[in-house]
């Protein structure tokens, strides 16, 4: 009658005898390695990586379905430029004159809170540029002015208001600043920056 001892006496030599096969004959300093086969979800990975490399180069390199880095940037660049264009108004917006949109531009610019960065007179501050002299970071002209205001400048703080303000609105505020602001001369003002314009 076989007893449960003797069964695990039995797989302890079934163990041993494929400890024997499984052996090395290499020995180093005593220790000996065991030839055993790697588990199965590391082969799987391992040919699962050798497939999709495979495919990666057919795709990119021998097929030439997939677009390469230079593809990749110009279309980059054709996205950025249909972005860009869609930023700018529908029509032309020309720089106004009249009274009430003046008037109305100052108020807005009073609104939108201008000032804490530009100055009440356009003056300029710690924070932003004055708005008055001939010296413009980016551009002096009605267009230049429109899409600063409409579309910012992250890198140095200046907020969009696109989201905030009509294309209308926007062109008082920028007609404003050059038809009112530009040239006058309060009691202090910022140093210029940027480039003079003509």
């Amino acid at each position: 009658m076989t007893t449960e001892n003797d069964k695990h006496i039995e797989r302890g030599h079934e163990f041993s005898d494929h400890r024997e096969h499984a052996m090395e004959e290499h020995n180093y300093d005593g220790i000996q390695e065991l030839d055993n086969p790697p588990p199965q979800w590391i082969m799987f990975i391992f040919y699962l990586t050798i497939g999709i490399s495979i495919l990666y180069g057919a795709y990119y390199f021998w097929i030439g379905i997939g677009a390469d880095q230079h593809q990749e940037y110009d279309k980059a660049i054709e996205a950025a430029r249909m972005k860009q264009d869609s930023s700018q108004p529908a029509a032309p917006l020309d720089l106004l004159s009249d009274e009430a949109s003046l008037s109305e531009g100052k108020t807005i610019y009073a609104e939108m809170n201008c000032a804490a960065c530009h100055g009440i007179e356009g003056e300029g501050n710690a924070i932003g540029p004055n708005l008055i002299d001939e010296f413009w970071i980016h551009g002096c002209s009605f267009t230049d002015v429109f899409n600063i205001i409409k579309n910012g400048e992250p890198l140095k703080g200046m907020t969009p208001f696109k989201g905030q303000l009509s294309d209308e609105k926007i062109q008082k505020v920028a007609s404003y600043v050059l038809v009112t602001m530009k040239g006058y001369s309060p009691s202090s003002t910022k140093e210029a920056q940027g480039e003079k314009c003509p």
